[in-house]
């Protein structure tokens, strides 16, 4: 299996990229984020693969960062949804935002990908929610706002809300609020649960 390419930038299309590795041009796959994040024609990159076999073909697709492999692979596991959903998936939305819809219970924005409608948007909620705790957007710890978004989920979590109450409130919060000191996100987001339970 090839798992990584490694090669000259020979062409983009709309949802491809042919990369030229010692004179043999794979044809790859690619979300639209991940071509916008290529180097130009004839420059030099390097992509992560994963290679689907069927029957009468082997499908190469490519991706910058493993979260978005990681995304792909994990989109492929809902029913009803194929590869180029799941491309048309991470073009539209980051992993974290992936994440952050699918732990809200966010219907509207997965229906934003072409080919999902409510009941795909339902089972992508149902099917990946358990799979999902580990938020990439809450791993950079360099963050002062990503901290205090960890000090505010142990500070919900500490308060008998559980994982999936606590990442829904929080998508909730404005930028702003984000930027706040952790107890005054805390008063922030306990309003918005009892607003919400009302």
């Amino acid at each position: 299996m090839i798992a990584k390419l490694r090669g000259i930038i020979d062409q983009i299309g709309e949802d491809y990229v042919i990369i030229d590795v010692s004179g043999v041009g794979y044809i790859v796959f690619c979300p639209t984020k991940v071509l916008n994040k290529l180097s130009s024609k004839g420059q030099l990159d390097e992509i992560l693969i994963e290679t689907i076999v069927r029957e009468d073909q082997i499908t190469l697709y490519g991706f910058k960062e493993e979260k978005e492999k990681y995304w792909f692979k994990l989109l492929l596991k809902v029913q009803g949804v194929g590869a180029k959903t799941a491309l048309k998936g991470l073009s539209i939305m980051t992993p974290e935002e992936l994440e952050m819809a699918i732990l809200s219970e966010d219907k509207t924005s997965l229906t934003r990908i072409p080919g999902i409608g409510r009941k795909g948007a339902l089972r992508i909620c149902s099917e990946l929610k358990d799979k999902t705790l580990n938020i990439s957007i809450l791993n950079n710890k360099q963050s002062k706002e990503t901290n205090n978004i960890q000090d505010l989920i142990s500070g919900l979590i500490g308060l008998g809300y559980g994982h999936h109450e606590a990442y829904a409130v929080i998508s909730k919060l404005s930028n702003e609020d984000k930027n706040k000191k952790v107890e005054d996100m805390l008063q922030i987001a306990l309003k918005i649960i009892s607003e919400k339970r009302k």
